[in-house]
């Protein structure tokens, strides 16, 4: 049995440099000495592929290099579940989650890497006057987010943009986003995209961090969005009428991109005036404007009008294409026909749609005024948030990317409008899609709704409830649930042997669990440490009067009990009630069990308990807290 210390891989979330170095270490070995890496050897063995200058091109800041340490520092953090703020919590695979994303995206690293087909995101816009509340520190990011949010006694403070106040307005926006978009990346499905609200204020220099992020070969797109429909009359130089979102993909030649449905107008166009038996068709243009030398002929049409190209133009075909267009009945000469030859194109045989642009006007995508009314249809003719974006939007990015089975995930929740059109995608289409969202507490100075995070909850329960009345006379019984959980310190504390009063700490702490903390925050820390997903089933059995949970299909059992509640008379019975549930729900692979040290009333109970486990014919591996 192995205990549980500090710094063993229970105790944080992935280290993301330990797998860098690992990484490297496979690809090149000899670039190692001793565990540690020999620079001049991996210069050696990169070749004239290492760039010496000092001077290059790309996106610097004062704060660059602390942001990037930021992203690699394991979290001690945890979520604890809170299933009264929840919605259907045993059925649902949806999840939101309070706290501050960058711990939020730490500790979602082993359960969800390379997991997520979507990631959208509509973070703070750097206005010049915005306050940056995420609360961002190499020391201890996890006890700062707790200071700031008021859930500690010490006084916080806002990290400000103001560039009067500290001159760092860019800088302060950039080293907010690096890290979260450094761990964001490593989420992303092969074939996944993550997309980004911006405006002009921080455009540039965000397309510049994502090709150094996602790199310049993942660039997808940058779309506009007509956020507006009426000109702001008070602009003092053009009147703002669109946002961005940027595309960038984890890997842009395994990302497939959905083809638009055709409007009303787009199939309007299609028309059968010669009743051909192959439907509805359109004609297009037989001329191209591409210099092919082929394409310079003369046709003759069935009355005997003779046609060329028009002037500085060709055929799109050769003779022959043309000849045997023409007998198939795919040219068309007009109602008399004697006119200009055109290609019939039928549409049968087009794509179900069209290929997506990225121009997308306010009819087609939203605008803030909707967004903000459908905010106050939903609470009642109130808008508890400023700055919220249209379902609409979402939708239209989640059709472009999305299909059945696929993860969403937005850590700047806000209202809680990724979660609503994920829901709203799920009715229409009848089909599984899932969502991940975090949303920061933060202080909205409300009395119904003390922070953002309780709107964005709020806001999926009565959207849920809206979208299940509108699908209720359908067959469809979709996820429209979510499990709560929220940001906190581990369950486990932590044992200071520096310090000087250290036997009596540990004489306290003999059970060394936190204070008020229950088996459920326990089990869901040993769930996400495990790499399991967050919507596992915890199911629980009761062996000699004792609690045992079991997760992850059977790869993860807990038995967390009060101290001294094991004893020489229990164990037997527990650990083989144990063995049989491993065997009914027959895990592909290797079982731990996690058991807490001091439940056992003495080391003889312990002795006998992992040696069941440990001994068995089909092992378990045992590790205690």
């Amino acid at each position: 049995m192995h205990t549980v210390e500090p710094g063993d891989p229970e105790t944080h979330s992935k280290n993301l440099v330990a797998e860098n170095l690992e990484q490297l270490r496979k690809i090149f070995p000899s670039a190692f000495t001793e565990g540690k890496v020999d620079f001049d050897a991996l210069r050696e063995l990169l070749g004239d592929a290492v760039d010496a200058d000092d001077e290059k091109f790309g996106l610097t800041w004062f704060g660059k290099r602390n942001a990037r340490r930021i992203a690699l520092k394991p979290s001690t953090a945890t979520l604890l579940p809170r299933q009264d703020e929840s919605l259907d919590w045993n059925a649902t695979r949806n999840i939101m989650i309070e706290g501050d994303n960058l711990e939020v995206l730490k500790l979602l690293q082993k359960s969800y890497a390379s997991r997520v087909k979507l990631i959208y995101i509509d973070p703070p816009y750097n206005t010049g006057n915005t306050d940056f509340i995420y609360p961002d520190t190499f020391q201890d990011s996890i006890q700062n987010y707790l200071e700031l949010t008021g859930q500690t006694s010490s006084a916080g403070g806002r990290l400000s943009s103001n560039a009067e106040i500290t001159g760092r307005r860019h800088s302060a926006w950039l080293d907010m986003m690096y890290p979260r978009l450094m761990l964001a990346r490593n989420l992303l499905r092969q074939d996944g995209v993550i997309c980004i609200s911006i405006d002009d204020g921080e455009q540039a220099h965000l397309r510049n961090m994502c090709d150094e992020i996602f790199g310049e070969e993942n660039f997808v797109a940058n779309i506009m969005w007509q956020k507006r429909y009426v000109s702001n009359v008070t602009a003092k130089w053009f009147s703002d009428m669109h946002d961005f979102v940027m595309v960038y993909a984890r890997d842009r030649g395994s990302v497939k991109i959905s083809d638009w449905e055709r409007s009303e107008d787009q199939l309007e166009a299609y028309k059968n005036p010669d009743d051909d038996p192959r439907g509805p068709w359109r004609a297009q243009d037989l001329s191209a404007s591409k210099p092919y030398a082929a394409g310079l002929f003369e046709i003759t049409g069935p009355t005997g009008k003779k046609f060329t190209p028009p002037a500085n133009r060709y055929w799109r075909c050769n003779r022959e294409k043309f000849d045997s267009w023409n007998a198939d009945g795919r040219i068309w000469w007009g109602k008399d026909r004697d006119a200009r030859p055109m290609l019939k194109s039928f549409l049968q045989e087009s794509e179900r749609g069209i290929k997506p642009h990225t121009w997308w006007d306010y009819g087609f995508a939203g605008h803030n005024k909707e967004a903000t009314l459908e905010l106050k249809s939903l609470f009642g003719g109130d808008a508890p948030f400023d700055t919220p974006k249209p379902v609409k939007l979402v939708r239209r990015i989640i059709d472009a990317f999305c299909n059945d089975g696929d993860l969403v995930l937005d850590f700047f929740a806000g209202s809680g409008v990724t979660g609503h059109a994920v829901m709203d995608w799920q009715a229409d289409n009848s089909a599984a899609l899932r969502f991940i969202l975090a949303q920061l507490p933060e202080k909205t100075g409300r009395p119904d709704y003390s922070t953002i995070s309780e709107i964005t909850r709020e806001r999926l329960r009565r959207a849920s409830q809206n979208i299940q009345k509108r699908s209720s006379g359908t067959d469809f019984s979709g996820d429209f649930g979510f499990r709560s959980f929220v940001l906190s310190k581990g369950n486990v504390v932590r044992w200071d042997t520096s310090r000087p009063d250290f036997e009596q700490q540990a004489f306290e702490h003999i059970d060394n669990v936190r204070e008020g903390r229950s088996e459920q925050d326990v089990l869901f820390e040993l769930l996400l440490s495990q790499g399991l997903d967050l919507a596992s089933i915890a199911d629980m059995r009761t062996f000699a009067g004792i609690h045992v949970f079991a997760t992850g299909g059977g790869l993860l059992f807990a038995c967390l009990p009060a101290a001294d509640s094991i004893n020489k008379g229990n164990a037997e019975e527990i650990a083989q009630g144990i063995i049989a549930w491993r065997d009914e729900l027959q895990p592909e692979a290797d079982v731990t069990v996690f058991l807490k040290d001091v439940a056992f009333a003495d080391d003889v109970a312990k002795a006998n308990f992992v040696a069941i486990l440990e001994q068995h014919e089909s092992p378990f591996v045992v590790k205690s807290l």
